[in-house]
């Protein structure tokens, strides 16, 4: 009988222990508005900065790796990777300046808000500096190319002298051409949507005006896509890659 009772109550009784805070898993209960809205504006800011972040993330790792053998073999992987990264980023500005050439050409353009001309000019200023800084960085890769030992000397590039991070500035260079690119088609998007709603208070619920709400709503989705797209790569899949790898996700 003894026996009974002191197994019975183990047998139903609840787990009253607190949970875990500072996990991963674990979420607040609640947020406040003014959480919600700075978590909004760094997933936005990041979203933006996407290029940044991964480049990070994966530079980090490779100075993070152990094995010599292996981290050789994964250097010289992410140097091919990276050029030509390099060469197709300088083919798309090539692509993207000669639209935005052909766009600042057309006669609407004239008669348009004057942001819109400042924006395309601007947008085909950065599609070429772009290409310009791309083909820099090639040769750049070119010179380590010819070394015995480039994948150290690329390593070496990377890294921090005194601690094992990513050197800031020449994270900044290598993600600039991409940098370049993202801005001149968003600040040509901008200019090209203010061309088509400009309408809108001009003429009103005229043509015009109908094509510029058509448009507003394939503008409005895709950027709400380029946004979810963003965040779920920043705030879920690389984090969750970077905790399987054992590596700090900025």
């Amino acid at each position: 009988m003894d026996t009974y009772h002191q197994a019975g109550p183990s047998i139903s009784t609840p787990d009253h222990r607190p949970h875990e805070h500072g996990t991963r898993n674990s979420k607040p209960s609640f947020l406040s508005p003014t959480s919600h809205l700075s978590r909004t504006i760094l997933m936005i800011h990041h979203t933006l900065q996407m290029p940044w972040h991964c480049q990070h993330w994966t530079i980090q790792q490779l100075i993070s790796m152990r094995s010599s053998s292996s981290k050789e073999a994964e250097v010289l992987l992410w140097e091919e990777n990276t050029k030509s990264q390099l060469q197709f980023v300088a083919l798309a500005a090539t692509l993207a300046a000669g639209v935005v050439g052909a766009s600042v050409a057309w006669s609407a353009a004239d008669e348009a808000h004057w942001l819109v001309l400042v924006l395309w000019y601007g947008s085909l200023v950065m599609s070429l500096y772009c290409v310009i800084i791309a083909f820099h960085l090639g040769i750049l890769f070119s010179a380590f190319d010819i070394r015995p030992d480039r994948a150290e000397r690329i390593l070496d590039m990377l890294k921090q002298r005194d601690k094992d991070e990513p050197r800031w500035r020449s994270q900044w260079v290598l993600n600039m051409p991409i940098a370049l690119f993202s801005w001149s088609v968003i600040s040509y998007l901008v200019g090209l949507a203010l061309l088509v709603v400009e309408p809108l208070w001009k003429v009103g619920w005229e043509k015009d005006g109908w094509i510029a709400i058509g448009f507003l709503v394939y503008f409005l989705l895709s950027t709400s896509f380029y946004f979810i797209v963003g965040g779920t790569i920043h705030g879920r899949l690389l984090p969750d890659l970077a905790h399987q790898s054992g590596v700090t996700w900025p």
